[in-house]
């Protein structure tokens, strides 16, 4: 009942707000302050909150290593195409009076509210946002400034040198927003230690400890190996920046279970000043039908693995992503 709360009380606000704005279609003239979409300084802009009459939402606030989602970090992009959408945004036409109680109804059912923060505790403006107009190439929405008043009828606004709709942009689907990082580690001299581990083939581990005195490179029974230093480099700026594919999420949830209850393919280890973050590794099976250069059947798919992340997170990874972060000690070893 706790975690549903939430959501219903924000069900309930949007339904009222939906209500509102039906209400108060009076058709009267528009003040040039409610027309004013746009964010001139984006700089200032440290919270927008997006939510959708079915109640769902996303909350994205700057941070000091960049923006966040309802806590966790997130992808850079999308987030800065908001951005752009709120300096370049024009209002291109008012709605004619006779379009507007469809439009207005259309929005009251299936439209979607933007709160912009720019450094206060409460939103300088919300944007509440329709559907696309029927050329696509504009967006319903009406402005509020709160404390001010708000627009008492829809525009049609697009953004200056873009053709197409914004709405889309301001969506709620959390795994798009949610950042692909496996590994982030833009300093890699807080990185300590690194070892991998290949429990499959029974051999080949290895481990990278990082010091004030330079690298050491161990085997897996702790011997030190003489290393390349290139390569050694190369594994860390790869461990510094690793990044998956996809979020698993169409896997029925019984096959995730018995792959991580299986034996991982790679086990990576990564100690530092933040503490120690593991991620293990599985094979993934193929595509169906498909065959290797030799035309013999596959059984493991050469291109991509499985990775858990956090110990929750289950995402494909791809090996030209994630290879380099999970060398054999012989790929290391100085020739």
């Amino acid at each position: 009942m706790k975690k549903t709360l939430p959501l219903l009380l924000l069900f309930v606000v949007l339904t009222a707000v939906a209500y509102w704005l039906w209400r108060g279609d009076r058709g009267s003239s528009l003040g040039a302050d409610m027309a004013d979409f746009a964010v001139p300084d984006t700089g200032k802009v440290d919270r927008i909150f997006i939510a959708q009459t079915n109640g769902r939402s996303v909350d994205l606030r700057r941070g000091a290593d960049g923006w966040e989602v309802n806590g966790m970090p997130a992808r850079q992009s999308p987030v800065s195409a908001l951005l752009k959408a709120f300096k370049r945004v024009e209002v291109r036409s008012p709605i004619p009076e006779g379009m507007r109680p469809q439009v207005i109804k259309t929005m009251a059912t299936a439209g979607r509210k933007v709160e912009i923060y720019e450094g206060g505790s409460k939103p300088t403006r919300i944007w509440w946002l329709g559907s696309g107009t029927p050329d696509h190439n504009g967006t319903y929405a009406v402005l509020e400034k709160p404390g001010r008043g708000r627009s008492e009828t829809p525009f049609v606004i697009g953004m200056y040198g873009f053709k197409g709709v914004l709405d889309t942009r301001f969506h709620t689907y959390m795994d798009d927003w949610r950042s692909q990082q496996l590994t982030s580690y833009p300093d890699l001299g807080r990185i300590q230690r690194v070892q991998v581990e290949h429990p499959v083939l029974g051999g080949g581990g290895l481990t990278v400890e990082n010091s004030s005195k330079g690298i050491t490179v161990l085997d897996q029974s702790g011997k030190p190996v003489p290393h390349d230093t290139m390569a050694v480099r190369t594994m860390l700026r790869a461990v510094g920046n690793g990044r998956f594919e996809e979020i698993a999420r169409t896997m029925p949830k019984a096959e995730r279970d018995s792959i991580i209850a299986s034996e991982p393919l790679h086990v990576l280890t990564i100690t530092s000043d933040r503490g120690t973050e593991r991620i293990p590794f599985w094979a993934r099976r193929p595509r169906s039908g498909q065959r290797d250069f030799s035309g013999e059947q596959l059984t493991t798919d050469p291109n991509r693995l499985y990775a858990l992340k956090d110990d929750s997170l289950f995402v494909v990874v791809q090996y030209t992503l994630v290879g380099h972060m999970l060398p054999t000690v012989e790929q290391l070893r100085l020739r």
